[in-house]
């Protein structure tokens, strides 16, 4: 699925958590919250995954090995013996980044030399909504976690949000929800 369709299905559990809301349903209301904030944060995966991919397909002359690694997530590692003894070479091993790091790393590569504020607004919206986001998907016994539509605003105005800080930065253009 494309982070369009994502964003829509976020959207719409949204919508949905307001009408439950108002029904007076707090299940439904607590499944749709958390739906729609783990679909916001499959949006901006999408996107930020797939752009990710587009420039790991450019030529490998572009990139340093240690970025086109990261492009890639693969693994670098030094090679002490065999042909390639001395050199870093690319391996199989798959290293997964952090989102928070790929978004930094296609700003601060692609964006002529622009900086993301990690003290800016946006920003501390993305971590509040990661945060509640990580909670929903590692869920901890002892840990207690209290939903409200609040919470599924922030986090689908932030994907967008994020979705098109980055488009702007690194595209030049504005993406269309």
């Amino acid at each position: 699925m494309s982070f369009h369709q994502y964003i829509r299905d976020s959207e719409y559990f949204y919508d949905q958590c307001c009408e439950a809301f108002n029904d007076d349903n707090s299940i439904k209301e607590q499944r749709y919250i958390a739906a729609s904030i783990l679909f916001s944060f499959m949006a901006i995966e999408s996107f930020i995954n797939n752009m990710m991919d587009d420039f790991a397909s450019l030529p490998a002359g572009l990139f340093t090995l240690h970025e086109r690694g990261f492009l890639e997530e693969h693994a670098v590692q030094f090679e002490s013996s065999g042909q390639n003894a001395g050199y870093f070479i690319l391996t199989n091993r798959r290293e997964y980044k952090r989102l928070e790091d790929k978004i930094l790393f296609l700003i601060a590569k692609f964006s002529g030399g622009s900086k993301l504020d990690k003290g800016a607004g946006l920003w501390q919206k993305f971590e509040q909504a990661k945060e509640i986001r990580d909670k929903l998907s590692h869920p901890r016994k002892d840990s207690t976690l209290t939903l409200c539509a609040g919470n599924a605003k922030t986090a689908l105005d932030g994907a967008k949000e994020i979705i098109q800080l980055v488009s702007t930065k690194v595209w030049k253009q504005k993406v269309e929800f």
